[in-house]
């Protein structure tokens, strides 16, 4: 893997930064809330436009990396993380701000997965990619966490606009270095051209859900702003299905949704972010809340979580080759719900060093199971697919944060007595995750029982 070693440093440093802004402003909102006037429509959109930039047009960005060429998609959208960070890092209004933040995630949408297709094209199957694979979950999973400890401990130091300057100069210095760094793009004269109208539909779709979803954070389950993106969703997706398979070059190969690996790849990305993303946050508001810690402070905690990530991520490949992806997701699964029961009896005696051990444990189980969900999805990735598959899995961890985030925020807002609202949301993310502990050893038990079947009609 020596050789391959400066396209995943490469490429992991940009998963990292581009992470870290889904996140980074969690803990400095009111800062820039205060600096710039922001009305509260504005800054629910502070937050929550990235997001829907990145995740919206994940796909997009992964299936341009496979036609137009992942050196290119990698350049240009750095180039453009860089152009909307240093808008915001300039901003005097909420205009400014919010193009800033959406071009930061549409250059994102295009790097990402151009940088996981780039580690697929120079690692090839085998320990060496599990490893590989192993850095990059670790740095995205790192990058998540940690945009909670810059975000604390930059904007209380440095102010809120260095967050911006810190992104830029990442980004500025990944583009500048990568056409040494990664492997030329093919010149293929069988490249096909871009289905324009799949991804419109397909970019439809997920930005409709994430909409929906981020306004019930604010709106509730009940208001129109949350249910109409939701209805409009499957219409929007029922489109795209019929016009795939008219188009003779579609945008999502489709053989991909046939693939159990890919769909349960798929799976525990949305579930793993779903749970830690959305208990993350809750975590964060009760010790600022109720335990009365300073962003700075809450923010380093979270530092436990980054490194239990850390440890495991780099650990987890190990496990794979042991027990299996599927085994491996299960069990950072069940180490993830122990985590929920743990922070749900921190919330109840109030104790923050009950808190700190469940986000040790939460940053074990994250570790575990994002590796084994990348290492799973990926299985079959070739020249033509490796782009749609990296903006596919990342895709559905944009959204499991959407979904996470909006229900356990909610179920701790609404819930009738709201002292136990946050013990409330653990319980659902531990559910959850015991649900996807159920499907893990199922998928296990099914592929142990085909390579039973495999080896019994083996001819001798």
């Amino acid at each position: 893997m020596s050789g391959s070693r400066p396209v995943i440093g490469l490429a992991c440093a940009v998963q990292f930064i581009d992470v870290v802004g889904v996140t980074v402003l969690a803990v400095a909102l009111p800062a820039i809330q205060h600096d710039l006037r922001l009305s509260p429509a504005e800054l629910s959109w502070a937050a929550a436009i990235y997001a829907l930039a990145f995740g919206g047009l994940l796909i997009l960005g992964g299936r341009a990396a496979d036609l137009v060429g992942r050196r290119l998609m990698f350049v240009l959208g750095n180039a453009v993380v860089v152009a909307g960070s240093v808008l915001c890092a300039v901003a005097n209004d909420a205009a400014v701000l919010l193009a800033g933040r959406a071009l930061q995630g549409i250059g994102a949408a295009a790097s990402v997965p151009a940088a996981l297709a780039s580690i697929l094209a120079v690692v090839p199957v085998g320990p060496s990619r599990g490893r590989a694979l192993g850095l990059w979950t670790m740095a995205g999973a790192v990058g998540g966490v940690s945009g909670f400890v810059l975000g604390g401990v930059v904007t209380e130091f440095l102010g809120w606009r260095w967050l911006f300057v810190m992104v830029a100069a990442v980004a500025l210095v990944a583009a500048v270095a990568a056409p040494p760094v990664l492997p030329a793009d093919r010149n293929r004269r069988d490249r096909q051209p871009l289905d324009i109208l799949g991804a419109t539909l397909i970019t439809g779709t997920a930005l409709l859900v994430m909409m929906g979803l981020q306004r019930a954070e604010s709106d509730g389950f009940t208001a129109v702003s949350f249910w109409l993106p939701l209805l409009l969703a499957p219409a929007v997706a029922t489109g795209f299905a019929m016009w795939e398979r008219r188009v003779p070059a579609p945008l999502v190969p489709p053989h991909l949704w046939s693939m159990p690996t890919f769909r349960l790849g798929a799976g525990t990305a949305f579930a793993v972010t779903a749970t830690t993303s959305g208990s993350s946050i809750v975590t964060m508001l009760f010790l600022q809340d109720e335990l009365h810690l300073s962003p700075g402070r809450s923010g380093t905690v979270f530092l436990l979580l980054s490194g239990a990530v850390a440890a495991t991520s780099l650990a987890a490949p190990a496990a794979v080759r042991s027990l299996g992806t599927p085994l491996t997701m299960a069990a950072g699964f069940a180490v993830i719900a122990a985590a929920m029961f743990t922070q749900a009896v921190g919330a109840s005696l109030r104790s923050l060093p009950v808190f700190l051990l469940g986000l040790v444990l939460t940053g074990a189980g994250l570790g575990l199971a994002s590796v084994a969900s990348t290492t799973h999805g990926t299985t079959g990735a070739d020249e033509t697919t490796s782009g749609v598959i990296g903006g596919l899995l990342n895709a559905a961890a944009q959204i499991g944060t959407a979904v996470g985030i909006a229900a356990l925020l909610t179920t701790t807002t609404t819930w009738p007595n709201p002292e136990n609202g946050p013990q409330a949301a653990y319980g659902l993310a531990a559910l959850t995750c015991l649900a996807a502990v159920a499907a893990a050893t199922r998928s296990a038990h099914r592929d142990h029982q085909q390579a039973e079947r495999t080896t019994t009609t083996a001819p001798e």
